[in-house]
């Protein structure tokens, strides 16, 4: 795998996309609890960071590596990897099936 160019983690809706493949039903264990959401842009990005009472965004902090999100990561990769195993054997079967 390659470093991603753009990653966009919302843990509120268990999302995560990277390079515009995203996908729901992540682990989001590992993420604080007052990130709203993470984005990042190839070598840099921000955290937005929200009020826990109120749910309300209180300010954006800049990051320079995704080192605290690599559990995310891991568990996006596991998702996305069976995603697109699931849809080679797909197109497999229909191949077989046109014969």
């Amino acid at each position: 795998m390659t470093a991603p160019t753009r990653v966009t983690i919302i843990p509120q809706d268990t999302f995560c996309a990277v390079d515009g493949v995203g996908y729901t039903g992540i682990t989001m264990t590992s993420v604080a609890p007052n990130v709203h959401a993470m984005q990042w842009y190839a070598t840099h990005g921000e955290v937005e960071i929200k009020d826990p009472a109120t749910g309300k965004i209180m300010r954006n902090n800049e990051i320079t590596h995704l080192d605290d999100y690599q559990a995310v990561l891991d568990a996006y990769w596991e998702i996305r990897q069976a995603a697109e195993a699931f849809e080679a054997a797909q197109r497999s079967i229909d191949q077989v099936l046109e014969v």
